[in-house]
């Protein structure tokens, strides 16, 4: 399913510093859809974790575009791609942004680490920009360098502000951690820029989405999909423990008013089942098991 609309689309439309949650599947996308997030972005690090608690470093390119192809063909979102696992030579970069981009995927976001120098790190944009040339997908560039001297401020803001000058849409200097820093970068870098992994301590976010955009902050990302999902899951296992039975978990009403044994309801099933309906001339009706064991069909859900 190609998404709706793309990333430039939607910074135009909404004018505000968007929130962008990182998914690292399908199912932590169709959440994100339901609660109302117009963005998403697939984050390396939890899809390794997903798949055994691997490092970033010790991914490939083929396990993050695996994961990545199945959320584009379902969700309409835009999603954009942490490229962390990407081997930072060129060639490789332009192969792998062109089969991110024919999956579907509305932003790459191409980034450095500390083995990656300068010159490298903009062959990789440049690779990148000319993979995407003439499609909806926009490339990103993100620095990982600390920022806690001058001298690393003054190479991150230089390495961004020339990648932006080669063409990439927006940056992201991924050591930011407080809205005075925020606003040095803000200042210094041009054109947008992406907060990255908002944080809080007692309640306060470390920066306020509104006092940020003004310096072209247009989007931030946070983390949240993953980390509720395991602790719900660890919630209702024990209460399932001790409880005996699955009593607990089963009577769990969600969002949709719907129980029952499983996420099936969140699913638009029955959309597949009348594009099937389409050649094969059958329409059915989806059908989950639902409160008190009685049948129920999701025809006409969200």
């Amino acid at each position: 399913m190609p998404a709706g609309y793309s990333i430039p689309e939607l910074i135009e439309q909404e004018k505000r510093c968007i929130e962008v949650p990182c998914v690292y599947d399908y199912g932590s996308a169709r959440a994100v859809e339901l609660a109302g997030y117009k963005a998403m972005l697939l984050s390396g690090g939890e899809v390794g974790e997903i798949l055994g608690g691997l490092s970033e470093s010790e991914m490939c390119e083929s396990e993050l575009l695996f994961m990545a192809s199945h959320i584009c063909a379902a969700s309409p979102l835009p999603l954009i791609i942490d490229c962390g696992c990407f081997t930072p030579d060129a060639p490789a970069v332009y192969r792998w942004s062109r089969k991110f981009m024919d999956a579907g995927a509305m932003a790459l976001l191409i980034e450095d680490e500390e083995n990656v120098d300068r010159e490298t790190f903009l062959k990789m944009i440049r690779a990148a920009l000319k993979a995407c040339e003439g499609s909806r997908c926009v490339v990103m560039a993100r620095t990982n360098r600390p920022l806690d001297t001058q001298e690393e401020i003054d190479y991150a803001v230089d390495l961004l502000n020339t990648a932006m000058d080669l063409g990439a849409y927006m940056s992201m200097a991924c050591s930011q951690n407080n809205a005075q820093i925020a606003r040095v970068i803000g200042q210094r870098v041009k054109g947008l820029k992406m907060y990255p992994d908002q944080n809080s301590v007692d309640g306060i976010p470390e920066v306020v989405n509104e006092e940020i955009y003004p310096y072209g902050f247009a989007m931030i990302s946070y983390h949240y999909t993953l980390k509720t999902a395991m602790a719900n899951m660890i919630e209702y296992g024990r209460r399932n423990l001790a409880a005996g039975n699955n009593v607990p978990s089963n009577e769990l009403r969600l969002p949709n008013g719907y129980t029952g044994a499983s996420a099936l309801s969140l699913f638009d099933y029955q959309k597949k089942y009348d594009e099937q309906a389409e050649y094969t001339g059958e329409r059915r009706l989806f059908k989950i098991p639902g409160e008190n064991g009685k049948i129920l069909s999701t025809e006409g859900m969200k």
